[in-house]
């Protein structure tokens, strides 16, 4: 790729991230800074970390770079009143993560994941009916978006007739800066009436008022699926009060959803451009562990996410003072030509989770990986025997959003065998 000037790019301007993927731009700065600051106009900048060994550093490094200081989700310094209302058990470090992970974790382990493979067949499958019944269809919002929602439903315990007007919430909810979705932009004056709610969004009031009433069902009588976990769990030996209750579900809903929706829209474009790997991929057998791993690494749905250095140290030969934002760059790692050569190539030998979309090596790690490869590999090995073509009908929108990387339409026309 052609070298290109440090000042000619924002990562802060969320507009750029919607015309284009700016691998270029990451490119620059892995050869030419690693750990970069970045200028910021209304604050005193951040240090931007794009490798996947820096990146690598830092996941694990959870007390030096905190998630809990200030936030993980924000680029921007958030004041401490807000961050604390709406906290929850991603933006918390080691030894209270863990204590929040631990009563979730046997609910998302490869074992207990396999346990809704037969349902998840089922739902892929009434989705993929009502795909080919239509034939031209919104790969998005036909096909990825309605898979992770109703098995997230299923997961979690939620009325069936929630389930389409969760995807609505969760949508406003996490992608606050595409006008065409949010309700109030982030950082407009209409939003910041919202700024205590759970992601600083509008949409969260009615989300949250959705899960209570299965939240209170739960406390009640709790069944066996993982609300009842979270309506029922101590912290500290205390109960979960009402905001770490709105909090935590409104985590749930967004991050089971929108990342394994984007897997599967930015991993099926990623096939429509390489002949060759779809080939390779659509082929008995072709569907695999490695091979669903190889294709999440080429979507990285999520572009960054932000800590905060807890004491002065040293990355990459450059010093990070106490309390400075480190911003580490997902995609750019899952992209870096030193840990996967021709990194831009859909390689389906390459080793299977080596990438960091998930958040691998530190106690942040995804607890919904194992469910996120099943959702994506149950759809390509129903699709495929199904399918005698797919083509793309029309250019592709992406989001307007610096942290999460996917696709708003992606037309595409499916015909059945």
């Amino acid at each position: 790729m052609a070298a290109i000037e440090a000042p000619e790019f924002d990562l802060l301007d969320h507009r750029m991230f919607a015309e284009r993927e700016p691998w270029d731009v990451f490119a620059w700065l892995q050869e030419h800074a690693p750990v970069y600051r970045h200028p910021e106009p209304d604050g005193d900048g951040f240090w931007c970390v794009t490798t996947y060994d820096d990146v690598l550093h830092v996941l694990k490094q959870a007390t030096l770079f905190s998630s809990q200081v200030g936030g993980s989700a924000r680029i921007g310094a958030v004041e401490p009143d807000v961050l604390e209302a709406r906290r929850n058990f991603m933006e918390t470090d080691p030894p209270l993560h863990s204590e929040w992970r631990r009563p979730f974790a046997r609910d998302f382990t490869p074992k207990s994941i396999a346990r809704y493979t037969d349902q998840l067949r089922g739902i892929v499958d009434g989705v993929l009916d009502e795909a080919f019944e239509k034939q031209d269809i919104c790969w998005v919002h036909d096909v990825a978006a309605l898979i992770p929602i109703r098995v997230l439903g299923t997961l979690l315990g939620l009325p069936e007739s929630q389930w389409d007007r969760f995807i609505e919430l969760g949508d406003r909810m996490i992608i606050d800066s595409d006008p065409e979705i949010a309700k109030y932009v982030v950082g407009s004056p209409e939003a910041e009436a919202y700024k205590y709610l759970p992601f600083g969004s509008e949409a969260a009031a009615e989300l949250c008022a959705m899960g209570r009433e299965t939240i209170d069902r739960r406390r009640a009588e709790p069944e066996d699926d993982v609300l009842s976990i979270l309506a029922t769990m101590e912290i500290g030996g205390c109960p979960l009060g009402d905001r770490d209750l709105d909090n935590n579900f409104a985590l749930f809903v967004v991050a089971g959803n929108e990342t394994t929706r984007q897997s599967m829209a930015l991993g099926l474009l990623a096939l429509l451009r390489d002949e060759r790997a779809m080939a390779e991929f659509s082929a008995p057998g072709g569907v695999t562990p490695q091979s669903v791993d190889e294709l999440v690494r080429i979507a990285s749905p999520v572009w960054h996410f932000r800590r905060t250095a807890t004491a002065d140290t040293e990355l990459h030969g450059v010093e990070i003072k106490e309390g400075e934002r480190v911003v580490v760059w997902f995609a750019a790692a899952n992209r870096d030509p030193s840990a996967f050569p021709d990194p831009h190539r859909l390689d389906f030998t390459r080793k299977k989770d080596e990438h960091l979309a998930f958040g691998r090596g530190g106690p942040h790690y995804c607890i919904g990986t194992h469910l996120a490869r099943l959702e994506i590999q149950v759809l390509y090995e129903q699709l495929f025997p199904r399918l005698k073509s797919i083509e793309q009908t029309g250019p592709e929108r992406r989001l307007v959003s610096n942290f999460t990387n996917g696709l708003k339409e992606f037309p595409v026309r499916i015909t059945a065998r």
